[in-house]
């Protein structure tokens, strides 16, 4: 499908439920952003500029521009999207589910994006974002972290439980009090040189184990902190385990072992050469218990801590669908300033969940079950998949099915009604 038969205005009425009463121009522009997303799978400007539809189109180089100002416009206010994306996720969890939040970063060239989000369906949903460059400016990465976070526990509705789940370099004492102070609970893989307090004894995480102070499939309390104003004392829990994540079945063979093999040879390479003459070898303890993982938790058993850290690697698969299928490392890599990378981040997100809805309404309709039985014989496929079958599927035609949803997803999770845009506008925003 085309950007004229998708059509603009279903799309400008679901960006304006999410962006609620934001600048006009500013809404009809991401509107355009999203809509061409949608359709081109792709964020590079080549890929965008293509998918304009030839009455707005003009020359090639003047949908390149066109699509470069996109990226120059004023940052998208979290403010007023986040607890609108908040509400619109809730409605994917299942009744009784909890609710997990995933936080990590992805490196794009030099720039460092921070991602928070939903855990629905094997993906993570963004509800919030945050670029800083890369190398980190000094002290920013724990500020960056907790101004994320404390934004997000203020959108998020009061009666509303969550709990975060981070991997290793974000656990600090002075984020996770802040956690505990605003009641939300955590699990947050620990470094084998985080310092914590087990049996009476300060010392590092690998130290603990050696001395048998922590025991795989055990749960001791164990505080982090030193009860100071930059260092508050944290108390939870540490959770070890030693289990290893079997591949799924599918890459359980000779190709893809050797595929890893070569990643690990090109890490070890990497490392090696990362500080010249200056590289350090791995000290014997850290080979020793490289293996074990260590969760610092607030879940009130072991197995709630482990299947939090489990649905925490969602966040993963989202990367993976920014980068292997959108290309968005290699957008974003070209942008020369903080605030382009932010509102590209910001504009990708909302298009995400857009497609994610698209794909979890057509996965449980009944002819898009019967039309997911043709596409996998395994049915082991995402939502957000789903939903880019919606407009390149080249055995069926989903314009009269995406009709009868326009309505109601631009409805969900609307903070205002959308106003109606006159076709003079349309052409001007494009």
């Amino acid at each position: 499908m085309t950007t004229a038969q998708v059509g603009y205005a279903p799309v400008h009425c679901w960006v304006t439920a999410v962006l609620g009463q934001m600048h006009t121009p500013i809404v009809l522009t991401v509107a355009w952003a999203v809509l061409c997303l949608r359709v081109a799978q792709r964020v590079p400007p080549a890929a965008l500029a293509r998918a304009l539809p030839a009455e707005h189109a003009g020359s090639g180089r003047s949908c390149l521009r066109r699509v470069r100002r996109w990226w120059r416009g004023p940052p998208l206010d979290q403010t007023l999207i986040r607890p609108a994306l908040i509400r619109q996720a809730l409605t994917l969890l299942a009744a009784g589910q909890p609710v997990v939040v995933a936080l990590d970063t992805t490196r794009l060239g030099g720039w460092e994006v921070w991602m928070t989000g939903i855990v629905v369906a094997g993906r993570t949903l963004p509800m919030g974002w945050a670029v800083l460059p890369y190398p980190w400016p000094k002290g920013q990465f724990r500020a960056t972290t907790l101004t994320l976070l404390q934004r997000l526990q203020t959108a998020f509705p009061p009666a509303i439980r969550w709990r975060l789940g981070a991997d290793r370099g974000f656990p600090s004492a002075l984020l996770l009090a802040h956690l505990r102070q605003a009641g939300t609970g955590f699990s947050v893989r620990l470094r084998l040189r985080d310092w914590v307090t087990v049996a009476g004894v300060y010392a590092m995480v690998v130290e603990h184990v050696a001395a048998g102070r922590l025991v795989v499939g055990q749960r001791p309390a164990a505080p982090m902190g030193r009860g100071r104003p930059e260092q508050p004392l944290v108390p939870g829990w540490v959770v070890v385990s030693a289990a290893v994540a079997a591949p799924p079945r599918h890459k359980q063979n000779p190709g893809t072992a050797r595929e890893r093999a070569q990643r690990a040879k090109a890490h070890a390479q990497h490392r090696a050469h990362k500080q010249g003459r200056k590289t350090k070898p791995p000290r014997a303890a850290a080979q020793r218990y490289a293996q074990p993982w260590v969760l610092f938790t607030t879940a009130p058993t072991l197995e709630q801590a482990v299947a939090e850290d489990a649905q925490r690697m969602s966040i993963e698969e989202t990367f993976r669908d920014w980068h292997s299928g959108w290309g968005v490392r290699l957008a974003v890599v070209a942008l020369p300033t903080e605030a382009m990378v932010e509102r590209l981040i910001g504009i990708v997100c909302l298009a995400y969940n857009f497609q994610v809805h698209l794909g979890q309404r057509v996965s449980t309709d009944p002819v898009g079950q019967q039309r997911r039985m043709q596409w996998t014989v395994t049915d082991r496929v995402s939502w957000f998949w789903c939903g880019q079958r919606l407009f390149d599927d080249p055995g069926y035609d989903w314009s009269g099915w995406l009709a009868q949803q326009w309505k109601s997803l631009g409805q969900s999770g609307a903070t205002s009604q959308a106003t109606p845009v006159t076709e003079l506008v349309l052409e001007k925003a494009a």
